[in-house]
């Protein structure tokens, strides 16, 4: 990605399709800084918030991730700040990593609800091994089954903080309303 350093206000960077940000970290100064739009639409799909990748800020290439990311709260499909973190080969990052949930459907067929509890974890991890997410498979899941992070498929090098034992998912049966069934019969 490459970024360029700021120097006019937060409204005149919006108004050229924009979006204003600042880098930080290790042997970097913090600097303001601004990023085309969609180039920074496209990182942050590709990278989220839990991988890194090269920003080009003049004539030097860094090792960053986005450390934090504000959204308009009025329009939530548009980015308004970032953070990236310069990060060196030997560091670790934290960071929430997503879990998606897969085979769902396959569970929802045989007519269980799935309850996502958790739909992230807080993972430490080296700086060139981040993931984008986490993936359960629930589909051979039944009735009053649950999964927890200890379920989750950790990489080597990870470590997840949080308790093991803490539900990611929950498998149950739907409950009927006695009440509402009594109405439907005497209707």
């Amino acid at each position: 990605m490459k970024i360029e350093k700021r120097t006019e206000k937060l409204k005149d960077v919006r108004a050229q399709e924009k979006v204003a940000g600042v880098i930080y970290g290790k042997n970097i100064k913090s600097q303001a800084i601004q990023v085309d739009y969609k180039e920074f639409v496209k990182a942050y799909h590709e990278f989220g918030q839990s991988m890194t990748f090269k920003a080009k800020l003049g004539s030097r290439n860094h090792t960053v991730y986005f450390k934090d990311i504000q959204i308009d709260p009025i329009n939530p499909n548009n980015f308004i700040h970032f953070d990236l973190q310069k990060v060196s080969a030997n560091d670790t990052i934290t960071a929430d990593i997503p879990i998606y949930i897969v085979g769902k459907e396959a569970v929802e067929k045989k007519g269980l609800i799935v309850q996502q509890i958790l739909d992230s974890v807080e993972t430490e991890f080296p700086v060139s091994e981040g993931i984008s997410n986490f993936e359960l498979d629930v589909s051979a899941l039944e009735g009053n089954d649950t999964l927890a992070v200890g379920d989750l498929d950790c990489p080597e090098g990870f470590i997840i903080h949080q308790d093991k034992d803490a539900l990611v998912i929950n498998v149950t049966y739907p409950s009927y309303d006695e009440e509402e069934e009594e109405t439907d019969e005497e209707e």
